[in-house]
């Protein structure tokens, strides 16, 4: 289902879904179980969503917009550097994923149904994400803070980069403050690149 096409009923089934999915886990969650912590039947749950999978699918690309809603806002901040902008993205990717990750076993699991079942979701929140990060490097080189080349291609070189920090795999890492330390040190070590390209070009 599009997600402009969410309606209120819609809307009351993914957040009931989703308190199943991240309590006890999607493959023990089913389509009955939901429809009654929704207060209807199976067969008009179906009317909604097909199936588990469409619902946890929809579950998250609701949580991707957010995301990138909150990536663009990062972006069209004018008091903000190219530099400091990647920062904030990435930080924020990292929170996002820290938050909904790090000791939850049941999000992990959600996370790796989808991927294996609907992979086409994570490229393309991958893909949309890296649309931004080149945005931003694009700003950087024409302002000269930066030497990218190819702003796609080096997005996705910043994305591989920091993936640890922003990927389900978090859910294996240690304390924020920590994880946070070293993603800092990372980061610093990718725009110091890109800012010493700079130098050699000019």
């Amino acid at each position: 289902m599009p997600l402009e096409n969410l309606d209120d009923t819609a809307i009351t089934i993914l957040n009931a879904a989703s308190r199943r999915f991240l309590h006890y886990g999607f493959k023990k969650t089913t389509m009955s179980e939901i429809a009654d912590d929704c207060n209807m039947s199976t067969g008009n749950l179906y009317r909604y969503f097909p199936s588990k999978l469409d619902i946890a699918e929809s579950f998250v690309r609701v949580l991707r917009e957010e995301t990138i809603a909150a990536l663009r806002a990062i972006v069209s901040d004018g008091a903000l550097t190219p530099a400091e902008k990647i920062r904030r993205c990435i930080r924020h990717k990292f929170r996002v994923a820290y938050d909904r990750f790090h000791n939850n076993a049941k999000a992990y699991e959600l996370s790796g149904e989808l991927i294996v079942e609907r992979p086409k979701l994570a490229i393309e929140w991958e893909s949309a994400e890296g649309l931004i990060i080149a945005q931003i490097l694009a700003e950087g080189e024409e302002r000269g803070d930066f030497f990218v080349g190819d702003a796609t291609r080096m997005a996705k070189i910043i994305q591989d980069t920091v993936f640890r920090f922003t990927g389900p795999t978090v859910i294996h890492e240690g304390e924020y403050n920590d994880i946070e330390e070293e993603l800092d040190a990372v980061l610093e070590l990718a725009l110091d690149g890109l800012k010493c390209r700079a130098a050699r070009n000019r």
